[in-house]
């Protein structure tokens, strides 16, 4: 296999000869101000004294983009030249990616190689902004690493569900979490990832309130003496208009009266709070009115009167979109009179905790010259470990527009996550997005065709696999995708009792073995865990509602019937 397919997200510019260059006894040094390349170096490849030498520059002077890095290797030895530190880093991760590639002689080696890469969009990284449980501190922690593996330059913390977040804004962290907030924002800087700290007071904050604005920047300098430097202030999910009376006086009661109210707050943090303290990235905002491209009174009165250095974040033309085009991102920008960064409500789950979505993103623009998107942000699943997959794919898009296939993209992804691709099936039967398509079109296409008559192979066989998915594959994915295996197995099952059904090929009479087919689909729909539920309980109602025969392949088929 091609060794450029082991590197995500995939380079602009490559060239792989070959020959390998033995890395197993290597002496690695680099800059100053490469030292997290070359940590992340030395602790992935133990190197031991020898002759070949790995070394790490920054060299401003190379003409790449902002983090963008130039990778070559042949017999002479590896350099990696940055045209940041951030750009060294990713170097490294590349020559990683590379180290990570199977080879039969060496325990650790790269191909001669030759690469010049750099990121399309300037702000690549997630969002945590999700409702239901929060990630764990450790999922967080490993979450940063990945990140970096696949050059990922954001995470934003933002859980619904942390109270000191959201509903008890005011409030300080406790000591325990404020602790651990430092751990996370100490990982994340030397992962190369930007942490950034947002705030929800939107569901009772007083916005003419010199005390509710004064509790804000205390808030915020809690957790800037432990490292954060970049913020965020969040006005979704809350009622579109002032409530509190003195908002009302101080804002006006018209039609989007609340955008000059989130404005005000903005522009005191950034002026009272960041200024001073002389913070490096400007605030980013989440109006209320965060979905659709058109003018809005809310809209227009934000575009007037908030800073505008100030980053708006959209979620596309609604919540949760299939498409963003490169008009949607044009008319946002306009509609607000900001730069925009994408929201991207993939591959959350938080509005059906009841499925996962494992496949790659799709339906995003890659034509982007031009437009005034910053980068996009994605925000994932409740389930850390299995966002990854989805979450691969776009690091893979943010990357390098014009190289991006999710289908490609997405394999690769499978290949480079443990536990993936023994549970290929399951991933299969829940890559289907956005939410409301068909959760499986090849499979609903086969089962529609066995009720015609035709002949059932092929739906035989990728039943059988769903069937059989394992359920001892180790690892954090495998463990948190437990009870969607349990239904793909049930499901599958029921199925294929109805496929039995539908062919004769059981021995039983034919009362009997439908009795057995209702008990089978009895069984798969009692999972909470939603694989194929729009697909299989569907056919096999198809058949059970089919008239009794001598022989169910030769009657007359009738369209599907207690389906939901």
């Amino acid at each position: 296999m091609e060794a450029l397919e082991w590197i995500v997200p995939f380079p602009h510019k490559a060239a792989i000869g070959r020959s390998h260059v033995d890395l197993t006894r290597c002496r690695i040094q680099g800059a100053q101000a490469a030292t997290t390349a070359v940590t992340a170096l030395r602790a992935a490849l133990a190197p031991a004294p020898g002759p070949l030498v790995v070394e790490v520059r920054i060299d401003a002077g190379a003409e790449l983009p902002p983090e963008g890095y130039a990778l070559t290797a042949g017999e002479t030895g590896v350099v990696i030249a940055g045209a940041d530190p951030a750009g060294a880093f990713y170097g490294a991760q590349t020559l990683l990616a590379l180290v990570a590639a199977p080879c039969d002689e060496h325990r650790a080696c790269v191909p001669e190689s030759d690469i010049r890469d750099w990121p399309d969009l300037p702000l690549r990284g997630t969002i945590e902004g999700f409702y239901g449980t929060p990630w764990t501190h450790a999922e967080r922690m490993e979450h940063l690493r990945f990140s970096a593996r696949h050059k990922l330059n954001a995470y934003v913390y933002a859980p619904k569900d942390d109270p000191f977040h959201r509903e008890r804004w005011r409030e300080p962290y406790p000591e325990a979490e404020l602790a651990r907030l430092g751990e996370l924002v100490a990982e994340a800087a030397a992962q190369h990832v930007r942490f950034v700290f947002a705030l929800s007071p939107g569901l009772s904050m007083v916005y003419s309130d010199p005390a509710e604005r004064a509790a804000l920047r205390a808030k915020a300098e809690q957790v800037w003496d432990v490292g954060v430097r970049e913020f965020a202030l969040l006005f979704d999910d809350i009622p579109p208009e002032l409530r509190h009376l003195p908002d009302r006086e101080a804002f006006g009661t018209e039609e989007g009266a609340s955008a000059r109210a989130h404005a005000a707050v903005c522009r005191d943090l950034a002026d009272r709070f960041l200024a001073p303290r002389g913070a490096a990235r400007p605030l980013t905002m989440v109006p209320t009115d965060y979905a659709g491209t058109g003018r809005t009174a809310y809209r227009d009165r934000l575009s007037a009167e908030l800073p505008q250095d100030v980053l708006v974040w959209w979620t596309g033309s609604d919540v949760v979109v299939g498409e963003i085009t490169a008009y949607d991102m044009t008319a946002a920008a306009a509609a607000y009179g900001h730069r925009v960064a994408l929201w991207d409500n993939f591959p959350v789950n938080d509005f059906d905790f009841s499925r996962v979505f494992l496949g790659p993103l799709v339906g995003r623009a890659t034509e982007l010259d031009g437009v005034p998107l910053e980068g996009i942000t994605a925000n994932p699943m409740v389930e850390a470990a299995a966002s990854r997959l989805a979450l691969t794919t776009v690091a893979d898009y943010a990357w390098h527009l014009a190289a991006y296939d999710p289908a490609r993209s997405h394999e690769r992804a499978v290949r480079l996550l443990p536990g993936a691709a023994e549970l290929l099936p399951l991933v299969e039967a829940c890559s289907s997005w956005p939410p409301g398509d068909d959760q499986s079109p090849a499979l609903t296409a086969l089962c529609a065709a066995a009720l015609e008559g035709e002949p059932t192979e092929r739906l035989r066989a990728e039943l059988t696999r769903l069937a059989g998915l394992p359920t001892d594959v180790p690892g954090p994915f495998a463990e948190e995708l437990a009870p969607w295996v349990s239904a793909a197995k049930d499901m599958a099952a029921a199925a294929l009792a109805a496929l039995d059904l539908l062919t004769e090929t059981a021995a039983a009479p034919a009362g009997s073995r439908a009795a057995e087919v209702e008990r089978a689909l009895e069984r798969a729909e009692a999972h909470e865990a939603n694989v194929l539920r729009r697909v299989i309980p569907p056919f096999v109602r198809a058949v059970l509602d089919r008239p009794v025969t001598s022989s169910f392949a030769t009657s007359s088929p009738r369209g599907p019937g207690r389906s939901r």
